[in-house]
């Protein structure tokens, strides 16, 4: 199998639809185990009345 640069990966994205796009985002999380999704930081609480 041919490795492909980062340039050649984002130009077949570019052909995908966002269907297809989303079916290829899930199944590289399964076959990866690993998510896509963004960490979300969570600010903790000051004292109330600072």
């Amino acid at each position: 199998m041919a490795k492909l640069s980062t340039a050649e990966l984002i130009d077949a994205f570019k052909e995908l639809t966002l269907l297809e796009l989303s079916e290829f985002v899930k199944e590289f999380e399964e076959t990866f185990d690993v998510t896509a999704a963004a960490p979300v930081a969570v600010a903790a609480a000051g004292p109330a009345g600072a």
